[in-house]
């Protein structure tokens, strides 16, 4: 894992994540008191739903171009090894990041209970669906086109419980227990027991590890790495 973190820091990605955050800080302090805590779970949820998915790809995308996988075959590590680095390395950052947002933007009101393992396990679900992705991609153009799609149909729908639309297949997407997550860290409402977002988070881990394994040892033995 500590090789993962050196080759993101490598090739700017703390950095990238340093300025994002800022960013998301300067628009959370310039709302208003009165949806402050909306904005923060908002901006907070883009981080692990939006920028861990992508980011993951370009990393993944990165290695191919440098031919790193084809070592795997020779060296001690095995696939889940190399999933799971990538994954909590990747789940640090993220929630490393939420959490300055979250105590600079909501000045500390915030239950970090629900804040941290949301996401961790949030972050740790759209790295595994990234790295699904990016095991099938060929190049930058090509994760993009498959990555935003599978993007938008994942996180997308999530947006309907803001606007009011409620119904039970939303609220078992893991975007959506994501957000509901950090409803309940930054003290809002949520439709029902606020640790079953967590729980709900934590079951999507099975089915997206399962995919990111499949997709990634399928490529490997078709690249014979």
């Amino acid at each position: 894992m500590s090789g993962d973190m050196r080759y993101q820091f490598k090739y700017g990605f703390y950095f990238l994540y340093l300025v994002i955050s800022a960013f998301y800080i300067a628009i959370l302090l310039l709302l208003p008191p009165g949806v402050r805590q909306l904005g923060a779970a908002l901006i907070i949820w883009s981080d692990p739903a939006a920028l861990g998915f992508f980011f993951i790809g370009g990393i993944v995308l990165l290695e191919k171009g440098e031919g790193l996988h084809s070592y795997l075959s020779i060296l001690p590590v095995r696939t889940g090894e190399y999933l799971w680095s990538k994954v909590v390395s990747l789940s640090i950052i993220s929630t490393l990041a939420g959490l300055v947002i979250a105590v600079v933007g909501l000045r500390g009101e915030v239950a970090y209970l629900f804040l941290v393992p949301g996401l961790l396990a949030g972050s740790a679900i759209f790295t595994l669906f990234g790295l699904a992705v990016g095991s099938v991609a060929r190049s930058l153009n090509h994760y993009m086109a498959l990555g935003v799609p599978l993007g938008v149909l994942l996180a997308g729908p999530s947006f309907l419980p803001v606007l009011g639309v409620s119904h039970p297949v939303l609220e078992v997407l893991p975007a959506t227990l994501l957000l509901r997550a950090l409803y309940a860290a930054a003290g809002l409402a949520v439709p029902y027991s606020k640790p079953l977002a967590l729980a709900g988070l934590l079951l999507w881990l099975v089915p997206a590890y399962w995919l990111a394994q499949r997709s990634f040892t399928i490529y490997l033995q078709r690249t014979g790495g």
